[in-house]
Order: structure tokens, then C-alpha cells, then sequence
């Protein structure tokens, strides 16, 4: 008999894991026996390609997979070789890397760069200290010292994974699948105060896949899900029970059910802003 079907959370570099555990939380106050899995991409394998290989060993036929930041890639790959029941990538690389990941990329690469020069790089202490994922949030105290060292761990902390990481951040410069050419159901949940991947990026892809597929986390900066875990728990569970609406508790209702992420086009957004400015101006007035 196969197993239950689940909902993986993946997690990308800077971050272990421990990125969702407010959204674990939430996820097991509102189904406590629906199985839940979060891991980090990064330690499965050393390029974004042998992560992907090694988690279509384990995700099966029917599960919804949710990645965000660098663990898109994975999961691009992921969906070409598993017929998922839902997939949610977001604020991640869709087609190409941010330019500050891109920057990192090519030190990687540059002949006769060091571990240890590599490990000194500003932007390892910048992680290190809180003041670059602060930027990330829109609450700076949502990344305080302790919560960073919590969902970064080892990755940036110690040189083995820093070395790690070197390696796998390499690997993205091979390209990984499309997502515009994903089968299956796609929706591209986005925090849209994002500078590293601006809500153009999703709309882009959305738009080859014919549109409606983008959902809007609003205000949301690159690590929204740290900030706003009720959100992305609320987005997955209703992609959950979208996809496998038998396995939904009868009494699920506005305690233990989730709401739908309203699905969203440039022009649609246009409308919502010109309504929400002549608002304001009546309100000035």
C-alpha cells in the first residue's frame, strides 16, 4: 500500500530547514496528521541536479512540493520527473539567479579563489551578522541574531558547509527546467516587494502558461515565509486539499482548513492599485 500523500517544504541556501518551523507549527496545529516534510536542498547532493536526483527518490506521485529562494531550481527538476499533485515556487530563481547570487557564482568559479578567501567574503559575514537578511524582512527583528543563526545553521557557520556551498552555488550556472514548461499544476506564490525577484519575473512565466497561476503575498520581501508563516502554512494546505479532497477532515472549516490564495494578473493589480489610490485621495480629502 503507498504511502500518504504529503507536503514537502523546501528549503535553499542560505537556509536549513528550520526556515519553516513556525510553518510546521501552524501545519500541525491545523492537520496534526497530515504528514509534513522540510528539508534543505543543498546537503542532498553537490549541485542543484544530484538534489533533485535524490529527492525524486523519496517525493512521490500526488505530493505538493513548496520551495523557495534557491530551492526552485530543485524543484523545477523535481516536477519533470515526478507527476506532482500541486507545486508553489516562490521568490526564487525562475529562468536565471539574482545578480547578488550571480556575483557569488562567478567568486566561486575565479581559478586560484581559496576556501579561505572564499569564507572571508563580505557576503558570508553579512549573513553571519543578521544585517543582510534583515533586508530580507520587513519586521528587522523577524531576523535577529539568533533567529538567522537558527535558519542558516551550518550552511554559512562553519567551513565544511560553507565549502559545500561553494560547490552546489557552482552548479547553477548549468541551466535547470523551465517552469513555464512544468506539467501539472503550477501556482507562483510571491512576496511582491521582492528586489532579488520581482514580480515580473513570475508574471512572465504565468503568462506562457496561459495566466492565473500568481498569487500575491503582499508586501513580502525575499524571506516573506519567515515573516508571514501563517501565510505559506494557509497556501499549502489549500493546495493540499485541492489536490486530495478526500483526504480533507469533514469538520475542516475556518478553523481547520485555509483560505484560498487569490490568483492575480498585471492587469488585474492595475485595477486594485488605481482603486486603492483614488481611496486615498478621498480620504486626503
Amino acid at each position: 500500500m503507498a504511502p500518504p500523500a504529503r507536503i514537502w517544504l523546501l528549503a535553499g541556501p542560505p537556509f536549513s530547514a528550520a526556515q519553516y518551523r513556525p510553518t510546521l507549527k501552524r501545519l500541525g496545529d491545523l492537520r496534526p496528521a497530515l504528514p509534513v516534510e522540510a528539508i534543505a536542498v543543498s546537503p542532498l547532493g553537490g549541485s542543484w541536479s544530484e538534489s533533485a536526483a535524490a529527492l525524486v527518490d523519496r517525493i512521490q506521485a500526488s505530493d505538493v512540493v513548496f520551495a523557495h529562494g534557491l530551492a526552485v531550481p530543485v524543484a523545477c527538476a523535481v516536477a519533470t520527473q515526478r507527476s506532482l499533485g500541486g507545486l508553489i515556487l516562490s521568490n526564487g530563481p525562475l529562468r536565471r539567479v539574482d545578480p547578488a547570487t550571480d556575483a557569488v557564482i562567478r567568486l566561486a568559479a575565479v581559478p586560484g579563489v581559496g576556501l579561505l578567501p572564499f569564507l572571508r567574503w563580505p557576503w558570508l559575514a553579512w549573513l553571519r551578522s543578521s544585517v543582510g537578511l534583515r533586508r530580507a524582512v520587513n519586521n528587522p527583528y523577524a531576523m535577529d541574531r539568533d533567529t538567522v543563526a537558527a535558519v542558516c545553521g551550518e550552511l554559512v557557520s562553519s567551513p565544511a558547509g560553507s565549502m559545500a556551498l561553494r560547490r552546489w552555488l557552482g552548479s547553477l550556472r548549468t541551466p535547470w527546467p523551465d517552469p513555464a514548461g512544468l506539467p501539472g499544476p503550477l501556482r507562483l506564490l510571491w512576496g511582491d516587494n521582492d528586489r532579488l525577484h520581482p514580480l515580473a519575473d513570475a508574471d512572465e512565466i504565468d503568462a506562457v502558461r496561459g495566466g492565473g497561476g500568481v498569487s500575491i503575498q503582499e508586501g513580502g520581501r525575499f524571506a516573506w515565509p519567515e515573516e508571514m508563516p501563517w501565510a505559506l502554512a494557509d497556501a499549502v494546505l489549500f493546495a493540499f486539499d485541492q489536490a486530495h479532497p478526500s483526504a480533507t477532515p469533514e469538520h475542516a472549516g475556518p478553523v481547520a482548513g485555509a483560505s484560498d490564495p487569490v490568483a492575480t494578473t498585471p492587469e488585474s493589480r492595475k485595477g486594485g492599485r488605481r482603486r486603492s489610490a483614488a481611496r486615498s485621495q478621498r480620504d486626503e480629502g
